[in-house]
């Protein structure tokens, strides 16, 4: 017989947190079952108002529109790069997207999950 230690208080604490972790992470839901959402559909994300530029493949790319921003003296690049690079999701026509990249003043989402759940 192999004697095996009692697992330590590290070894305990990570599995409690492993565990937890498990419990709260939000399931990816298929992309498919993502909304089409209208062409003329305007988006304000911290700050900076989008318009939706395309949607295909569920993917979904907003285009800030320089006229209203410009008005509110937004700085564009600033707010696009701040919510691809800082936002783990934004909560679009109750579904959760999570922005994947951002080119000049297009930012790309993808579908995660509704946001109700």
């Amino acid at each position: 017989m192999k004697f095996t230690p009692p697992p330590s208080a590290e070894q305990q604490l990570e599995t409690q947190v492993n565990q937890l972790k498990q419990q709260f992470k939000r399931r990816q839901f298929p992309k498919k079952n993502a909304p089409a959402l209208p062409l003329d559909l305007l988006v304000t994300i911290s700050g900076c108002t989008f318009g939706l530029h395309s949607q295909k493949d569920g993917r979904l790319v907003l285009k800030a529109d320089k006229a209203i921003n410009f008005d509110k003296g937004v700085n564009v690049l600033r707010s696009v790069s701040y919510i691809a690079g800082a936002r783990d999701s934004v909560s679009i026509a109750g579904w959760d997207w999570r922005p994947t990249h951002f080119k000049k003043d297009k930012l790309y989402l993808r579908p995660v999950a509704p946001s109700d759940l």
